[in-house]
């Protein structure tokens, strides 16, 4: 399985991270990006890539403040805004690079970029609820190639509690990203930010009983890994998502929202075991 990943990160990253190189596609896909961008840098040297692929990303941000679906930007059915999960690898891949070695240059030279990104998604949401259902722009892509039986390619998890998480992890990393940098006052303002967002999402999409919107496995690991629920609310959310992948047979059903977090989400709630079923 690590030879076959090794060797699928041989094939796209070639000048830019391509989501597939066996067809005419071969684009800068942003969630397949951040989606990928902790193992790159697992498997190989990759700060000098996504420092150069950060640039492209940066260049092919609106005047807004959204990062597209692809960068270099590629037209790609005119989008300008990738949306949830896309569009915030803007902010997810400096972090994931500062993280793996150390470096802050990304982060102070792309910080008015990551801001102004931001910015525009505290402009663009209602009541910090971003892509709720009439937002007039792309909701975005959703939980892309889920398995939960919905029958859509963009999964069964809703779209506005997909923004809504993303929305809020971001503002929470660009609070650290401010603070990382130097920039208290900054540092204090979205970590604020960040907790009306999680107020919203809780409001909206969590019940009293811990219980999330919709009851995929997605919501659930994005509620978790986020740290969008209260606390004593975490138990009720993480046994609900244990007896799902059970009920399916020891099967996930998230798609590209969901599955990178899940084994991260199972091994912080106690049940590596059920992680390591899942994996193999």
């Amino acid at each position: 399985m690590q030879r076959n990943i090794v060797w699928g990160q041989k094939g796209n990253f070639l000048d830019v991270p391509t989501d597939c190189p066996q067809r005419d596609e071969r684009l800068g896909w942003t969630g397949d990006a951040q989606v990928f961008i902790r193992t790159a840098a697992f498997n190989t040297h990759v700060a000098p890539f996504f420092t150069k692929w950060i640039r492209d990303l940066e260049d092919a941000q609106s005047p807004e403040g959204a990062y597209p679906p692809v960068a270099p930007l590629a037209g790609i059915s005119g989008l300008t805004d990738g949306g949830p999960a896309w569009a915030d690898a803007g902010i997810i891949c400096p972090w994931t690079i500062y993280l793996c070695y150390g470096d802050t240059r990304l982060l102070e030279d792309h910080y008015p970029s990551i801001q102004c990104f931001v910015e525009y998604l505290e402009r663009s949401s209602r009541d910090f609820i971003r892509c709720y259902e009439e937002y007039p722009g792309f909701r975005g892509f959703g939980d892309w190639l889920a398995l939960d039986g919905s029958g859509r390619t963009d999964g069964g998890t809703a779209k506005d509690l997909i923004g809504t998480a993303f929305f809020a992890h971001s503002a929470r990393l660009l609070s650290r990203i401010a603070a990382i940098i130097g920039r208290q006052r900054d540092a204090t303002r979205y970590r604020r930010l960040f907790e009306r967002v999680r107020q919203a999402f809780i409001t909206r999409f969590v019940t009293g009983a811990g219980r999330v919107t919709g009851e995929t496995q997605t919501g659930y690991v994005l509620a978790l890994h986020f740290d969008l629920l209260p606390p004593e609310l975490r138990p009720a959310a993480a046994d609900a998502l244990v007896r799902d992948i059970l009920a399916r047979g020891v099967h996930l059903s998230t798609g590209f929202v969901g599955t990178p977090y899940l084994p991260h989400v199972l091994t912080s709630v106690g049940r590596l075991d059920l992680a390591y079923a899942l994996l193999l």
